[in-house]
């Protein structure tokens, strides 16, 4: 039940810090933005782990262990945020979130192919409503965002959905390795290992491409905004991720997760007055129906 909890939590957590990722200035890179926003998350969860105690288990973590941590968190953390971000921009809130929202899809895969878990018949019928979902969420040409309809190109529909599906399959694959990676250890402290590697990897990335000055110019709401990202995304909501993980195992935390985008579709609705179509609301419905029968 604690599990089922902290699953619940990070679903809302992570709704929320898409409203906020979807308020920041479209002009910024969004390797500044990921690098910023964990480098924030980590003040926030070091303070956690103060709070709670939890410095004593670091002894716990053996390097096997920080290895899977380390990989979980360049999969999901790095590349998969950053695809994130792109895709929310090019999509909207309302269309991106569900389809990222099929991580669990791929967890079952990754555990198939890594742990030789074997998929059911209903599994396999999960899967096809999530891919019709998917397909339902892209078929409007309409973007969400704003308030307003403004037609959107094809070819960035597409880049958008290859985006956040490439998202949700480093999601998945990241949810395998943190689950391997955080045995016996508390979450706030796997969690204070693996966000440090995004604010320096997504750091060094963005000076490397010449964006890092955009630093110098954020206005005072973008930065209060990133702040907001990095304490609910990565303190609480990762904590929170990887707490389910623990208490309630993979499958189950990923099942109770799934159902972010029945959070984050009102909220960008009140929030961002975005006006999801019918095949969004129906595509939402279906992957999210999908994944409870994959799992």
């Amino acid at each position: 039940m604690l599990g089922i909890v902290c699953a619940l939590g990070m679903a809302l957590c992570w709704a929320s810090m898409g409203i906020v990722l979807r308020s920041l200035p479209a002009r910024l890179d969004a390797f500044v933005v990921t690098g910023l926003r964990a480098t924030f998350g980590m003040v926030a969860i070091a303070l956690l782990v103060v709070a709670t105690g939890g410095a004593a288990q670091y002894r716990l973590l053996t390097t096997t262990k920080v290895l899977y941590l380390v990989g979980s968190i360049l999969a999901g953390g790095v590349v998969g945020d950053t695809l994130y971000l792109k895709g929310l921009r090019l999509l909207g809130m309302s269309r991106c979130f569900p389809i990222i929202n099929s991580f669990p899809l791929f967890t079952v895969l990754c555990s198939t192919l890594l742990l030789g878990e074997r998929i059911s018949l209903v599994a396999m019928s999960g899967m096809f409503l999530v891919f019709v979902g998917i397909y339902l969420v892209a078929r409007s040409k309409e973007s969400s965002g704003g308030g307003s309809s403004v037609r959107v190109s094809s070819r960035d529909v597409t880049r958008g959905v290859l985006m956040s599906l490439a998202t949700a399959a480093l999601y998945g694959v990241e949810g395998v390795l943190v689950s391997l990676g955080a045995q016996d250890v508390g979450s706030v402290v796997a969690n204070s290992v693996r966000v440090p590697v995004v604010a320096v990897v997504a750091s060094l990335i963005a000076a490397r491409r010449g964006q890092w000055s955009q630093v110098c110019r954020l206005d005072r709401r973008t930065v209060l905004l990133l702040v907001l990202a990095g304490s609910v995304g990565w303190a609480l909501a990762g904590s929170l991720w990887v707490a389910a993980i623990r208490f309630a195992g993979p499958s189950r935390a990923a099942i109770v997760g799934s159902t972010a985008p029945l959070f984050g579709v009102p909220l960008s609705m009140l929030f961002l007055r975005e006006k999801p179509t019918r095949y969004t609301l129906a595509g939402t419905v279906l992957t999210v129906a999908g994944v409870v029968l994959v799992l």
